[in-house]
This record gives C-alpha cells, sequence and structure tokens, in this order.
C-alpha cells in the first residue's frame, strides 16, 4: 500500500521540548493523524488526505517557543455527563429482533449486511448546539417510534481535511454526537453470547477527524474475529476544548473545556449500558485509538471519572502528557478568544454561542494538525476535575485507572509530512526548534541525527528525529511508566512494515496511522493514485497478524497469536513486538535516541 492512507489523525505537539521528550505526539494533539486529516504518501491516498508541512512553515511553527508539553488526551467525566440508566421509559417496551434494538433513548433500526448487523448514527447525547455549545454532554430527548440507524451520520464541524473542498472551507455539523455499533448477533442480554467489545476513538489532532471515515468501518472486525466494534464521533478544536472563566463559571465543578472529552466519556457510558442487547460484554470493554485518538485514550487511562468503562487499552501512537490549565489558556484559549471578537464582551459565553459554527471553527488558531509540527493546539488538559494532573503523573503516581495496556508507535511516523529538506534548511530547523535549550543540545541533536546515518539524506534524518521526539521514544516512557506502577500487563509494539505497493520512484515507509488499514482490514478505504487499492499477499498477512492480535487481547489481556508470543514489558528491559511481515520480539528500539530524549524531559 502506498503511502497514500492519510487518515488517521495529525498530530501537533507542543513546541517545546518538554513537550517533546515528554512524549509522542499530540495528535490528537499534534499527533491526530489524519482522518483527521491524514497524511499521505505516494500515489496511494486515504480517505481523508493529509497535509504536507513546508521547511518555512516548519520552521516558523518550530521558533514559536519551546515551552510545555502539549500532547493532549482528553479528559472527561462520567459523573458529570451522567450515565443512561437503562430503564423503560424510551420505547422500553420493544423487544430486540435482529437489526431493530432497544436502546436506553429508544429503539433503532439498523441494516445487515454480509452478516454483519450495522447500527450508524446512534446518538448517545443531545446536541451539543445552541445553549448545550460549551457545556457538557447531556442525554438525548426520548424517542418511542424506530429510528433509521442504516446510514453513517455527519462529521462534526471542522476545517476540511481532505483536499476535496476549497481551503479554510468547513465540513460536518454540531450535532455529530453519535456512534456506530458492528455485531454479528442482538437480543436479550440472557440469550445472546457476551462478545468482547472494542471501542475506537479516531485521531485528527483533536481538530479534525471522524468516526464517519470509511477507514473505521468495523465490519470485518465484527464479522472475522467476533468482536462488537464502536466507533464514535466527539467535539473538535475549540467546540471541544475551549477554557475561558465565564464558561466555568456556569459549570457546578467551576471548570471549562475538555468537552471533547467529555463526550468519549459519555458514550463509553452508553456502551456500558446498552452494549449487552447488541452481543457485547459490558464487563470487557477494550479503548483503542490513534493519534490524537491514543492520546485521548491515555487521558481516560488517567481521569477518575473513567473508572469502571473500560477493562484495557490500546494507545497507537499517540502521548500521555497534557497542558497546565494556566498554560494552556495562555497558549490557545487566550489568544483564540481575543481573535473571536468576543473578548471584552459583557456576556462572554452568550457572543460564542451566537458565532456561526462555520465562523467559529475557522478562528485562529483552529488547531489544525501536522503529524510532524511542534506547534502547540486544542485537546485535552489538566482541569482538576475531569483529569486533575497529566495522565503521566497519574500513572507514574499509580492513580490511574489499572488495566492492561498495549503501546507502540510507528517506525517513520512523520514520512509524510517532512519536506524535502537540504542540509541548511534541516539545520535551520534543529536550531529553531531547539535553540532555546541551548547550544549544547543543538550539537547533540545534530549528531545524534547525523545524515551519514541516513544514507547522506537530511530529509530521513528529520523524519528519524521528529519520529523519536514526538512518539517512538513517548511510546517507550509510557511503557516504563505503567510497568512500574501496576501489575496488570503491559506490551509495547513497533509497527515497522512497509511492504505494500508503491509507484514508481515511491518509497514506502511505516508512516503515521498507516496501522489503521491493517487493524480494521478496510483496503477499500484506500486509494492508489485515481484505482481502489488491491492489497498484495504482505498486506493481507500484516493485516492478519493485526487483527488477530488487537481481538485476542480484546479477548484474553494477551495479544501472543499466531506463534507471535508478545513479551511483556517488565523487569526494566525495554521488550517489545516488532510488527511486520515476518514479525518478531526483541529488547531495545532506538535506545541510545530515547536515552536522549528522556535526559530533556523534565
Amino acid at each position: 500500500m502506498k503511502t497514500g492512507l492519510s487518515r488517521p489523525g495529525r498530530l501537533v505537539a507542543g513546541v517545546a521540548l518538554a513537550a517533546l521528550a515528554a512524549c509522542s505526539g499530540d495528535d490528537g494533539g499534534a499527533t491526530e493523524s489524519t482522518s483527521d486529516g491524514g497524511t499521505t504518501a505516494g500515489p496511494m491516498t486515504g480517505a481523508t488526505s493529509g497535509a504536507t508541512t513546508t521547511a518555512s512553515t516548519a520552521m516558523t511553527t518550530a521558533s514559536t517557543t519551546a515551552a510545555t508539553a502539549t500532547t493532549g488526551g482528553t479528559t472527561a467525566g462520567a459523573t458529570e455527563t451522567g450515565a443512561t440508566t437503562g430503564e423503560p421509559g424510551c420505547g422500553g417496551d420493544v423487544e430486540p429482533d435482529g437489526a431493530l434494538v432497544p436502546t436506553s433513548h429508544g429503539p433503532v433500526q439498523g441494516a445487515l449486511e454480509d452478516g454483519v448487523y450495522r447500527f450508524l448514527g446512534v446518538p448517545y447525547a443531545a446536541p451539543p448546539v445552541g445553549e448545550l455549545r460549551f457545556r457538557p454532554p447531556e442525554d438525548p430527548a426520548c424517542w418511542d417510534a424506530p429510528r433509521d440507524a442504516s446510514e453513517l451520520g455527519p462529521a462534526c464541524v471542522q476545517l476540511d481535511s481532505d483536499g476535496q473542498q476549497p481551503n479554510g472551507a468547513v465540513v460536518g455539523e454540531e450535532d455529530c454526537l453519535q456512534l456506530n455499533v458492528w455485531t454479528q448477533e442482538t437480543g436479550p442480554e440472557d440469550q445472546v453470547m457476551k462478545r468482547p467489545v472494542m471501542v475506537f476513538i479516531h485521531g485528527g489532532g483533536n481538530a479534525i477527524g471522524t468516526a464517519v471515515d470509511p477507514l473505521y468501518d468495523g465490519a470485518i472486525l465484527a464479522r472475522d474475529h467476533d468482536v462488537v466494534v464502536v466507533t464514535l464521533n466527539y467535539r473538535l478544536a475549540a467546540l471541544g476544548f475551549l477554557t475561558h472563566d465565564a464558561l466555568a463559571a456556569e459549570s457546578a465543578e467551576g471548570v471549562s473545556g475538555n468537552y471533547g472529552t467529555l463526550d468519549q466519556l459519555k458514550a463509553l457510558a452508553w456502551v456500558k449500558d446498552n452494549i449487552a442487547v447488541f452481543g457485547g460484554d459490558p464487563d470487557d470493554i477494550t479503548l483503542f485509538g490513534e493519534s490524537a485518538g491514543a492520546v485521548n485514550t491515555c487521558t481516560l487511562l488517567g481521569s477518575p471519572l473513567a473508572a469502571g468503562l473500560l477493562d484495557r487499552a490500546i494507545i497507537q501512537s499517540g502521548g500521555c502528557t497534557h497542558r497546565s490549565l494556566a498554560s494552556y489558556e495562555q497558549q490557545i484559549s487566550a489568544p483564540w478568544i481575543t481573535a473571536s471578537g468576543c473578548e471584552g464582551e459583557a456576556d462572554v459565553p452568550a457572543c460564542l454561542r451566537a458565532l456561526p459554527a462555520d465562523q467559529l471553527v475557522q478562528i485562529e488558531p483552529t488547531g489544525f494538525p501536522n503529524v510532524a509540527g511542534f506547534g502547540q493546539s486544542f485537546g485535552p488538559h489538566v482541569d482538576g476535575y475531569a483529569l486533575p494532573q497529566s495522565a503521566l503523573s497519574a500513572i507514574e503516581s499509580g492513580a490511574h485507572n489499572h488495566v492492561p495496556v498495549i503501546v507502540g508507535a510507528n517506525n517513520e511516523e512523520t514520512a509524510n509530512s517532512v519536506p524535502p529538506l537540504t542540509e541548511a534548511t534541516f539545520n535551520a530547523l534543529v536550531q529553531a526548534t531547539f535553540g532555546i535549550l541551548g547550544p549544547d543540545v543543538v550539537q547533540q541533536i545534530q549528531a545524534l541525527y547525523a545524515f551519514d546515518k541516513y544514507g547522506g539524506d537530511p530529509t530521513a534524518a528529520y523524519v528519524a528525529l521528529s519520529s523519536d521526539a514526538k512518539f517512538v521514544c513517548g511510546a517507550r516512557r509510557v511503557a516504563r511508566a505503567l510497568a512500574d506502577n501496576q501489575d496488570e500487563p503491559v506490551y509495547r509494539y513497533h509497527f515497522a512494515y512497509n511492504g505494500y505497493t508503491v509507484g514508481m520512484n515511491q518509497t514506502a515507509t511505516a508512516f503515521h496511522g498507516l496501522e489503521l488499514v491493517y487493524v480494521f482490514g478496510t483496503f477499500s478505504a484506500v486509494k492508489f493514485g485515481p484505482f481502489d487499492y488491491t492489497p498484495n499477499a504482505d498486506d493481507l498477512e500484516m493485516a492478519a497478524i493485526m487483527q488477530g492480535a488487537w481481538t485476542r487481547y480484546a479477548a484474553v489481556d494477551d495479544p501472543s497469536e499466531g506463534g507471535l508470543m508478545w513479551p511483556q514489558y517488565a523487569g526494566g528491559g525495554d521488550a517489545y513486538t516488532w510488527l511486520d511481515v515476518p514479525s518478531m520480539t526483541g529488547d531495545g528500539v532506538r535506545t541510545e535516541e530515547c536515552d536522549f530524549w528522556d535526559s530533556l524531559s523534565p
């Protein structure tokens, strides 16, 4: 497959080295790869295409300031959102019958296709519009007649990321808090087999992306691996993460922001309450996400409000560090409020709620992600409620939600986002990004990523540098913290597959978000230039490896499958599974580089 898969979520990590060293990008936070505006490489393009960064833009971004870490998981609270009760009253007299299933808010009519029931566009919260904009999610109004759930709903409102609209175009709707379910069986709780449930959070830097991307269709996992798959939308950018004192004053907890995180918690509460009639086990829920979705997954690991809502997690190319409220407001919310024109208004919340959604998502900073960039953007932050402290700090103190975890990154995460560089532009980027740390650090970086280690190619050297700083070394940091502070198993992977078909003069890389095609098996969502991509034999084997490992882990807490025995991350080493064709296990991924980045972290 060519790099073209650009969906998964882009990432926008913080500029400061602290943020860098702190972790893997914050696509969903910075990282969020594509689907969220993914990146695309070569002739193959994904459902959502990603933008590439120019060297000059990267340098401008890098020189903004080297401030505090950036990643943003999202945090939220089940208590504040209010879990559903499942009690009769919303069409509660409807009995599950194939594609007709009751939920705690009303019955839904899905569709059966190729042995899989699909329930699409199911509301888990009320439309966050009008007075509900910039507020925690609330229950939707009940409906009694069966609601059509055979078609996908809208994406959440965001800037266009697939290149199909003019620059600055807005797509999606505010009324988007819906989820999708794929399952082989429905029925009364006491009459259906309870299957493992896999809930996926999309990436996109917490600014773009959507669960309705065809890349995330859960039918193959549900049919071939007998799991129940759920994907969900959540509010993005300012609509999902804006903070302001006047908004906090409206909250019983005295906080604002992290609405996107609260949406995710609301969706998890819906799953806990309703998934049994969809053939899922409410006590066997695996939460997994990529890029910003991985940041959000780790945010929920660190949030006390998520206790009991997940039973294991998979963190794919995302970090666990979060900005303080003061830092976040100074860098993101305050400049945005100023640009909105609502600063100084007597009623700031009313002013913000009066802005058209299209206009609101175009206000700078928009948070539009770039996988290779180091700029700060919208995302989860420490608010004292949904997230009392950074998720990484919570893990390091043992205050996180103790569940089995898989964490990992891709070999060349930023390959599709780094433009061709010369020696001069490489050095300028390094100086602009890390110069604030002093000349000695700049020299160490230049030596560690010397061009001769990468065939004399400055571009390849910067891909390695940015991939390590934002993703690869962050994965090691998170794995170590988890292994040191919980008894539940921890596993680390390094995805290095590049055996997909490429066009002439193209180089295949394991870029950001590539693994999602193999996890979901959705080759139909990928294009090879203007044509549908046809998977080769290695593609099919890689898909079998990824799907087998992910679904076995969801069932028994152990991804070992098909003769590949995954080592647990324990005992002070750096045990990992190298995901490729063939796959293997080892100890130590980019150890010298990660030791260096760790030495710079706070």
